[in-house]
């Protein structure tokens, strides 16, 4: 009974308020008491009063100020993660969700992902969504590289599909397939027949597809290596207006080959190998942790698994 006791009072020690948790999370997320204060939905006085009380509750100053960021201590380092497996615990456990049956359960996903992945990977659940033998419904929102994690951890977007570095400690990842790069053109208005050369292939202008609308990309990295270069003449973060593009330009694109395969497919197009080794890389889905155990984002993540398995 001792051992209880003592628990007892450890857990309901008026000094220890789980709020206080929440609080050392955002600042270790965001590194600035405004943002974090934004983040909670309170006073940037609120934050502060705060870590106040998680400094004289832990005895260390927990974040020191390094112009406009506050940097963790070594010991708030050492907080970080047992902190927040502490609040995705308590999210788990206070969820009412306890199974899902998605032909009887109504459901609303968010997934962030390129407009090539939502026709290449997504068109099976939202055909079944939309002949009625889902209840779910799915809004599909373009990949920003830039903001798809801040998405993630503020719940505004329930997946990520695509090819995404630099995770957070609490991000989950899964493995769907590798990837790797065709040339893509209209035989009717470039008359080269695949496998294109290198030559030919700097000798036409270019369409790029860029999720930041850059005008450089890994390509040119690899003409640059072989002592060439080639025009881009436009780039669009739309990836599916390439090909429509390409029906009545006489212009050259490198796209997934999965998606360049199936506009050619549809539209009269043609795909060659790059006339360079450009290798592959891996698309997956990522989630926050805390949807680990939520019964209807398993199954959002098993649905789409199946879909890439088909690939």
């Amino acid at each position: 009974m001792g051992c209880i006791h003592i628990a007892m009072r450890a857990i309901h020690n008026p000094a220890l308020d789980l709020n206080l948790i929440k609080v050392f999370d955002a600042l270790l997320e965001t590194r600035n008491v405004s943002r974090a204060a934004e983040a909670l939905g309170v006073s940037q006085s609120a934050v502060s009063h705060a870590l106040g009380r998680l400094r004289t509750l832990v005895g260390d100053p927990l974040f020191v100020r390094t112009g406009n960021r506050m940097e963790p201590t070594p010991r708030a380092q050492r907080l970080a993660e047992p902190l927040r497996d502490l609040l995705i615990g308590a999210a788990r456990a206070l969820s009412a969700e306890e199974g899902f049956d998605p032909l009887r359960e109504e459901r609303s996903f968010t997934i962030s992902t390129s407009d090539s992945m939502q026709a290449v990977l997504l068109t099976g659940i939202l055909r079944d969504a939309a002949q009625g033998d889902l209840r779910v419904s799915v809004a599909l929102r373009s990949l920003d590289p830039d903001a798809t994690l801040n998405a993630l951890d503020d719940g505004s977007v329930d997946l990520a599909i695509g090819y995404i570095e630099d995770l957070r400690r609490w991000h989950d990842r899964q493995f769907l397939y590798r990837e790797e790069h065709v040339c893509l053109f209209n035989p009717a208005l470039v008359p080269v027949t695949p496998p294109i050369g290198l030559e030919d292939y700097t000798r036409y202008p270019h369409l790029m597809p860029s999720l930041r609308g850059g005008l450089t990309s890994f390509v040119d990295d690899e003409l640059h290596a072989l002592g060439t270069r080639r025009r881009v003449a436009a780039s669009t973060t739309q990836f599916l207006a390439i090909p429509m593009i390409l029906t009545r330009a006489p212009m050259l694109t490198t796209l997934p080959a999965r998606l360049a395969r199936l506009c050619a497919d549809a539209l009269g197009l043609a795909t060659s190998p790059l006339p360079f080794e450009s290798g592959d890389y891996e698309v997956s889905m990522i989630w926050h942790r805390r949807n680990t155990g939520s019964p209807s984002h398993s199954w959002l993540r098993q649905r789409i698994g199946e879909e890439a398995a088909r690939l």
